[in-house]
């Protein structure tokens, strides 16, 4: 019997900057970023592309495997098949502990309010725990 087809993409370039580093430049075959409106799902070729990102899980696949990152928003843009990631804050996986829930939770009890402002913190925080919580579980 005649084996299985490959259907592994070529690889493209990718970048993962915040402001104080570039955290990760490499080859990838494919990624799934948390666009603002849901997961996006990135192959070489892909047509030109900027999107807002939200707090979420990075996923990338490389050659020696696969990398998570947990991001906290900002920008992707997919052009001439590269792919740069813009955001304030990108921790890799086995990074974020069950220590890391525990500071993002007291930040979380620490909001006080019922204003705009303290409920799009609130917001946030939770969206960063529930990101968080899948690295960690």
């Amino acid at each position: 019997m005649p084996a299985a087809p490959s259907f592994t993409s070529p690889p493209f370039k990718a970048s993962l900057i915040t402001p104080e580093a570039v955290v990760l430049k490499a080859s990838v075959i494919e990624a799934q970023i948390p666009a603002f409106d849901g997961l996006l799902g990135i192959l070489d070729k892909r047509a030109p592309l900027t999107a807002k990102l939200s707090a979420g899980i990075l996923r990338l696949t490389t050659a020696s495997g696969p990398q998570r990152f947990f991001i906290d928003g900002g920008y992707a843009q997919m052009k001439d098949d590269e792919l740069t990631i813009l955001t304030t804050e990108a921790i890799p996986a086995e990074k974020v502990t069950s220590d890391s829930l525990t500071a993002e939770q007291k930040k979380l009890d620490a909001i006080q309010g019922v204003d705009a402002k303290s409920l799009a913190q609130r917001s946030h925080l939770q969206s960063r725990m529930q990101a968080m919580r899948t690295l960690v579980e």
